[in-house]
């Protein structure tokens, strides 16, 4: 961590640069979207931008565990390392709730996409018992 930058401010800035580069790749590459415009890769990239220009000077602007893990085991410090595990993770699903539930929903039932997370089939009649 840089700066004396806190543990607890650490967590929140990772969390919010994967909370923005996590929603940026869904709504860049959804093909369910017909308002795409421009490139994908360049998207992503800009975002990716951002956030470590905005983040580097915090924590070194991790956005990925794997990003941190390996200078951690080369280094052999692990001190904080928990905070670019944390942040990102809880970032990434929060992002991924907010795009799929509410900016852009997907058209199945609950029932059929907790039948999809299970690993199951859906039921044909599910629709019909809710």
């Amino acid at each position: 961590l840089h700066n004396e930058t806190t543990t607890g401010q650490a967590v929140t800035v990772e969390l919010f640069l994967t909370f923005q580069l996590v929603l940026c790749i869904f709504a860049s590459t959804d093909e369910r979207r017909e308002d795409n415009l421009g490139s994908p890769a360049l998207s992503i990239g800009l975002s990716v931008t951002v956030g470590h220009l905005l983040g580097i000077r915090y924590t070194g602007c991790s956005m990925n565990p794997a990003r941190s893990f390996a200078p951690a085991v080369i280094v052999g410090d692990f001190s904080d390392h928990w905070v670019f595990w944390v942040g990102p993770l809880i970032g990434a699903a929060a992002a991924s709730i907010l795009y799929n539930y509410i900016l852009f929903p997907q058209s199945k039932t609950f029932s059929e996409r907790l039948a999809i997370f299970k690993g199951l089939e859906p039921e044909e009649d599910w629709a019909e018992r809710e």
